[in-house]
């Protein structure tokens, strides 16, 4: 015979609230998985720099749409670890206190390899390099490969809380690499199929060689019929120290994301993917960064270590950052035309490198032709000394072609880093083109 009290627990436990029964919120994302993507991001901050009348405070808006499908060429469970997607909408409008400007995908480079390989994220284009402003629209918007990371792939009850893996928190918080998080997930109550999940916490990082801290309250919904998360809010509020190649700035950020699962689209099919390299290696030239002169007067491929920090109408400056610290610096500047056929005389150019403003040269390392191919010539010097008080070694490289044209690249760095550097600097003169080829719009 039951006792009531056995019987009274028994009825209880079968009449539990659905509220209080643990939900799978698992999901597999496999190869040959499509999805359907749609977002939009909108963020407001400011900028702190200095400048010669003491620091300034610089405020930035920015409001970006995209909409693409994407296929999963691998996976590890639960997060895609590379696919390939095409964009139909990449666009991002930027201003920076009322200079507004836009980035945006050529036609010709809406096909796109996203991955994550040894925890380091790369986008490129089979089609060939892309521009900066193309490489910002689709390499710093929010990652979905990790968006269905955010779930526990288990069975939770509302009201229960779980860890957030510190890789899937850096990436969605887009730092390359993290120092604390402290990024969790959380349960709400069941309504129907959709399930709510509350994300908050902070995370902190590197980005750039800055220290980034990240505030992050944001809200998904898991669709249990789909076994899928269908969508997200991201709130992220940064604060970020100054950098070797960016400033100091509070941002604030909003994400809103659809997700969608879809049948394999024509521009992701077998034919269509035919140039997607098979390996998480891909060509180097693929990895390429295009940029243009302003007025085709040179065109410059360099790697992606090469940040570019400014340009003026007279020359264009990049920095070289390698897992965050700076090792050189590189300026492009048009030179006076020689005749054809020819290029400046090498003593009347040391002569010119050597009366720069702010440099004391101390001592020559070497001079001379550089070997090249493609009808251009490359004389480089190199020389020890002073700049602005600091010792450095300067690079100075004079690049013409058949028709006289030249220009000069130079490229400063500490004695320490020389051995870091290597022959890059070398590989930026070789990459130079004078002038510039057509630009293929589409």
């Amino acid at each position: 015979m039951v006792s009531w009290r056995v019987l009274g627990v028994w009825v209880l436990a079968s009449c539990t609230p659905a509220w209080a029964q643990a939900i799978d919120l698992s999901e597999q994302v496999k190869p040959s998985d499509c999805f359907l993507y749609t977002l939009e991001m909108k963020l407001q901050g400011e900028l702190r720099i200095k400048k010669e009348t003491g620091p300034a405070t610089l405020k930035l808006k920015a409001h970006a749409q995209h909409r693409f499908s994407e296929r999963v060429l691998a996976s590890t469970s639960a997060t895609a670890t590379r696919t390939v997607r095409h964009y139909e909408q990449a666009q991002v409008t930027i201003d920076l206190e009322g200079h507004r400007s836009e980035r945006n995908l050529r036609s010709s480079r809406r096909l796109i390899v996203a991955q994550r390989h040894n925890d380091q994220a790369l986008v490129y284009s089979p089609a060939g390099a892309l521009q900066r402003a193309e490489l910002e629209a689709v390499g710093d918007h929010f990652d979905t490969l990790l968006v269905a990371g955010l779930l526990p792939g288990k069975a939770i009850k509302p009201g229960e809380s779980w860890p957030i893996p510190q890789t899937v928190a850096g990436g969605l918080c887009h730092l390359e690499g993290v120092t604390q998080g402290q990024l969790q997930g959380k349960c709400l109550p069941l309504q129907g199929d959709q399930v709510h999940l509350q994300i908050s916490g902070t995370v902190s990082g590197v980005e750039k060689g800055a220290q980034v801290k990240c505030e992050v309250s944001a809200v998904a919904h898991f669709d249990r019929k789909a076994k899928r998360l269908v969508s997200l809010t991201w709130e992220q509020r940064d604060k970020r120290d100054q950098g070797p190649v960016s400033p100091a700035s509070e941002l604030f950020v909003t994400v809103q994301l659809t997700r969608q699962a879809i049948d394999t689209p024509k521009e992701l099919n077998d034919v269509a993917i035919v140039s997607v390299p098979d390996s998480f290696t891909p060509p180097v030239a693929m990895t390429f960064v295009e940029y243009r002169d302003a007025k085709d007067r040179y065109l410059l491929l360099h790697s992606r270590d090469w940040q570019l920090t400014a340009v003026t109408p007279d020359h264009a400056v990049w920095r070289l950052v390698e897992r965050g610290e700076f090792i050189a610096q590189a300026t492009v500047t048009p030179w006076t035309k020689a005749g054809k056929g020819k290029a400046e005389d090498a003593e009347a150019f040391k002569k010119a490198m050597n009366n720069t403003s702010g440099w004391r040269p101390e001592r020559e390392i070497q001079a001379g032709k550089v070997e090249t191919t493609g009808g251009k010539s490359i004389y480089r010097l190199s020389v020890l000394g002073q700049l602005e008080g600091v010792e450095v070694l300067q690079n100075f490289f004079l690049i013409s072609n058949d028709q006289g044209e030249q220009v000069v690249l130079t490229v400063t760095t500490s004695p320490k880093n020389a051995e870091k550097l290597g022959a890059k600097d070398v590989s930026l003169a070789g990459s130079l083109e004078i002038p510039a080829p057509p630009d293929k719009k589409d």
